[in-house]
């Protein structure tokens, strides 16, 4: 009985296996149908697309033929005058005939022919000032049997009345050479025709020419043809598009697409209409289907080893991602991981490297170039360990080394040879400078590798910046400094809430008038003892911890409290610039922030500006959209510290600044030959973009002298004020009249 009802379960679950089988065949099968129909009728509408602009180019340029020769007809006197004229035209544009046609109706053409025309429509409307283009008509000037189009434009005298039409003929065939039908190979057929579904031309496979309308194509027999008929006419009627699928006249369906065919040239209303007979959808889903038989098979034959191979592959995967936890993705070699479990512990120096502006390869040369100079790095790292050393990649371009070293000497003489490899990849891989930064740490006990690894990278803080010096030991740190920093974190709030961070403001002058025209708004920190704590103190700390965007927001809203305080004293503006930190620029609603700022303090954009650093622009790839976004707000926008190291001209083409203010470094090169050129060949460069030039840091006369002959608009420096207290800025201000 337990046996027959383990057959029994056994029976329904491979019939329910068997279900669910033809029931995701039949699904997939209907998916793939219905994408191929997605296909085709996709493709319609491009072909559509292609054939309405070749038609459309086709007859303007027909259309600028005649426009052009009925201007020089408007002075000849004569009709014979006037059809000697075209003759040539006929042949070089390869029309069928060319005529001229006078007031009272009679046309004389190019071939000889003579005949009253006043009838025909493309007269009419040429007497009434037209330009018309007619459907395919049958020829009315000579005996043959085929269709011709015929295009006509009023031809004015000096007066500008009309005195005449001109008209050209071509085969209505001729339009074949313009539209195709090349889908589903060839097998379908394109139509121009009128609103009334009236073929114009044809071209395709399935096209006869003794249809004279597209409702001959999609009739037939069946009941749904005159829902179809209907909505096309009155699709057509409204200047509106469709595509789908629909019964034609053989009782089978055919994909479809119509579009409205706009000449400029002239008043007409046309269409082009491209089918695919459905049977290409059954040929395409053939070999589909085959192969799905095909596959039913496969799959019935490999049921028996599936769970097999499953297991099999299922225990492979797993040992792939245990490897893969402990294998670094860039450079093949360990991660910080596979770092932890190796080293044991032991006593020797743990080194914390990672590489100076990294980040400018990654902009410059790409992330692709990038991952390249990470490999050779760690391909250095690994030659330079010997027997159980070992190196990782941490993240980004920090790499962690353990030197097994008993004496600090020998670390640094390795951590020098170590350094002069590094550097020569500038050259082999041909990138911009790599120099690396490392801080060292020694201990006696590997046991906390995390709390190591961050003492490392504290004695790496000690050599940032600098290029005298490129590794550093833990026991050189500052630790009262240290202290110093955890105080600074720890009291940040309790100062802001306080309004101990006070703003001053750094003067500018016009550079000619040495007129006070704005300032740059600096933080200063008011201790608890009333001593001022210097920005280079408290802002790199705060750029490491965060805090610098808070204190951003602050400095914003101090200057946009100020300035309307200034207005209400009857104090003329001037504007102040406020710097944004690159870290504040990575919060996508920074803009919106910052409007509603000046919005609730009811001051105007232009009396706050906003300074980002060069290093900013190169960083945030953003950067450009949030510079669009502050000028639509009315910010001007300026570029602090140019030529501080990261100068790219190419920033000054692709981000819109209104002002560039040029570092110190930058104007200190005044006396050397080499350093004026470049001055001269910025600020040129500058005002030729329409871009105002500030140059900052300017402390000597003949600084001053030689920016002005180079036509610089401001200039701040100590030279003329060094930053000032609010309220001694405030008596240099001048109130309104």
């Amino acid at each position: 009985m337990k046996h027959k009802k383990s057959g029994i379960l056994l029976t329904a679950v491979i019939i329910s296996l068997s279900l669910a089988f033809i029931i995701t065949v039949a699904a997939v099968f209907n998916n793939i149908r219905n994408n191929l129909s997605s296909e085709v009728i996709s493709s319609l509408e491009e072909e559509v697309e292609q054939n309405i602009s070749l038609i459309r180019r086709e007859i303007d340029d027909k259309f600028v033929v005649l426009n052009s020769l009925a201007k020089e007809l408007s002075s000849y006197e004569s009709d014979e005058a006037a059809v000697d004229k075209m003759k040539v035209f006929a042949e070089v544009y390869n029309f069928r005939r060319m005529g001229y046609v006078n007031l009272e109706g009679t046309a004389k053409t190019t071939d000889g022919f003579e005949k009253d025309l006043s009838f025909a429509d493309f007269v009419k409307e040429g007497l009434s000032g037209k330009a018309y283009i007619t459907a395919a008509v049958e020829d009315m000037l000579g005996d043959s049997d085929e269709k011709v189009n015929v295009i006509s434009v009023p031809v004015y005298d000096f007066a500008q009345k009309v005195k005449g039409v001109m008209f050209a003929e071509y085969n209505s065939e001729s339009f074949r050479n313009l539209i195709f039908s090349d889908s589903m190979q060839g097998e379908g057929s394109s139509y121009v025709v009128d609103t009334q579904g009236n073929i114009i031309t044809s071209y395709g496979s399935d096209v006869s020419k003794d249809l004279p309308s597209i409702f001959s194509y999609i009739e037939g027999s069946k009941a749904s043809d005159d829902g179809l008929r209907r909505k096309v006419l009155s699709n057509m009627a409204a200047g509106l598009e469709d595509s789908g699928v629909g019964p034609n006249r053989e009782d089978t369906y055919f994909f479809y697409c119509y579009k409205p065919l706009k000449i400029e040239s002239v008043d007409v209303q046309w269409y082009v209409f491209s089918a695919e007979p459905r049977e290409v959808l059954t040929r395409r889903m053939k070999p589909i289907m085959n192969d799905i038989q095909y596959l039913i098979i496969i799959i019935v034959g490999l049921f028996i080893v599936s769970n097999i191979i499953h297991i099999y592959y299922n225990l492979k995967r797993r040992r792939e991602l245990y490897q893969l936890a402990y294998v670094d993705p860039v450079t093949g070699g360990d991660n910080f991981v596979a770092f932890k479990q190796k080293i044991g512990n032991r006593p020797g120096f743990i080194v914390s490297l990672d590489l100076v502006e990294f980040k400018l390869i990654n902009s410059v040369c790409g992330v692709e170039k990038g991952d390249e100079v990470l490999s050779e790095v760690w391909k250095i790292l690994k030659e330079n360990c010997r027997g159980d050393e070992i190196c990782a990649r941490v993240n980004a371009d920090r790499f962690i080394i353990f030197f097994a070293e008993e004496e600090k000497e020998a670390v640094a003489l390795r951590i020098e040879h170590l350094t002069g490899q590094i550097k020569t990849l500038s050259e082999s891989l041909n990138i911009p400078r790599v120099f690396p930064v490392m801080g060292i740490y020694h201990t006696d006990s590997l046991e906390n590798i995390d709390r190591c690894y961050g003492d490392a990278l504290r004695a790496k803080s000690l050599v940032k910046g600098r290029r005298d010096k490129n590794y550093a030991f833990y026991d050189e740190l500052d630790h009262d400094a240290i202290a110093m920093n955890q105080k600074l974190e720890e009291s940040f709030d309790k100062a802001l809430q306080n309004n101990c961070f006070e703003v001053w403001y750094q003067p500018k002058f016009d550079a000619h008038s040495e007129e006070l025209v704005g300032a740059e708004a600096l933080v200063r920190w008011r201790d608890e003892d009333g001593s001022l704590i210097p920005p280079g103190r408290f802002i790199p700390l705060f750029e490491k911890n965060g805090n610098i965007i808070k204190l951003d927001e602050y400095v914003f809203r101090e200057v946009c409290r100020q300035q309307k305080q200034w207005e209400k004293q009857g104090i003329r503006c001037i504007p102040v610039s406020v710097n944004i930190s690159r870290f504040s620029l990575y919060y996508s609603n920074v803009v919106d922030k910052y409007k509603r700022i000046i919005q609730y303090y009811e001051v105007e954009p232009q009396c706050v500006e906003l300074e980002i650093t060069e290093s900013a622009t190169i960083e945030n790839t953003e950067i450009a959209s949030l510079i669009e976004q502050f000028r639509d707000a009315g910010f001007k926008i300026l570029l602090d510290d140019f030529g501080s190291g990261y100068s790219s001209l190419a920033t000054l083409n692709q981000m819109k600044f209104d002002t560039i203010k040029l570092d110190k470094s930058l104007v200190d090169f005044i006396g050397n030959d080499s350093g004026e050129k470049l001055l001269e060949f910025i600020i040129r460069l500058a005002h030729s973009l329409s871009i105002k030039i500030t140059a900052e840091g300017v402390e000597e006369q003949k600084q001053v002298e030689f920016l002005q002959q180079l036509d610089c608009d401001d200039i701040q420096g100590y030279y003329f004020s060094k930053p000032l207290m609010r309220k001694d800025f405030e008596s240099k201000l001048e109130r309104r009249a």
